[in-house]
């Protein structure tokens, strides 16, 4: 791990848990650190604020993934986000009718720069940024154990990665994918495609607008312009 002063104006926003600190807060930052390596951050009194990854010498040095500083980065590390993660989707998303929906998103989820679908009982992930991806076996090696999918495949094909000069990486990483995943969401099934679909395969983050779509189209014909799944037209049915 290395250790990296934060300059003393630029301590607040660390202190108010931003979790991206620029590489102008530094004080000094050396030659050649490789994406991904562990950080902890000082304030100039030597105090500890946080701890991340390196990310690059662009604009965004650091991400932050915590706030302990005797947390150890390593797959046991992976695996306590991913459970708590995994709590909080049972709590307020995850039931009988609803088994498919995001489970790790990047900076809030404390590990910045990684998506995590969940399809039923398969995984999608894509990493963003250099940093995170070079914990990518890490990574995976932890979503396997902790919550036990039948297979795990990469999607990481956005056009972020281009900035952060890192080509697209798409295929199978673990276990089995199908062609077509049957996902329930608010009672209603839909298959998905994961390998050659938009995003990871489905809107996830369109579910709670599908489902208040169906009080304003009781009675009405719907036209869904830009159906893609078709799941809104679904909801309207």
């Amino acid at each position: 791990m290395i250790t990296l002063q934060v300059r003393k104006e630029r301590v607040g926003p660390v202190l108010g848990r931003h979790p991206w600190v620029f590489s102008g807060a530094l004080e000094n930052v050396p030659d050649e650190i490789p994406a991904g390596t562990p950080i902890k951050l000082i304030d100039p009194n030597g105090n500890f604020l946080a701890q991340g990854y390196f990310n690059s010498y662009s604009q965004i040095a650091v991400r932050v993934w915590s706030y302990n500083e005797n947390e150890k980065i390593d797959e046991i590390f992976f695996a306590k986000r991913i459970l708590r993660a995994q709590a909080i989707r049972k709590k307020y998303v995850a039931s009988a009718k609803t088994d498919s929906y995001r489970l790790i998103n990047a900076e809030n989820d404390f590990l910045p720069g990684l998506i995590v679908d969940k399809y039923a009982d398969y995984l999608v992930i894509q990493c963003h940024t250099s940093g995170i991806e070079a914990w990518k076996k890490e990574i995976v090696a932890a979503l396997a154990k902790t919550l036990k999918p039948k297979g795990i495949y990469e999607k990481s094909d956005s056009s972020s990665r281009k900035v952060e000069k890192l080509d697209e990486q798409t295929g199978l990483l673990f276990g089995e994918v199908p062609d077509l995943i049957t996902i329930k969401e608010n009672g209603f099934k839909f298959l998905v495609d994961v390998a050659r679909g938009q995003k990871t395969g489905f809107f996830l983050d369109q579910r709670d607008k599908r489902q208040a779509l169906i009080k304003y189209s009781k009675g009405k014909t719907a036209l869904n312009c830009f159906s893609y799944t078709g799941g809104f037209s679904v909801y309207a049915l």
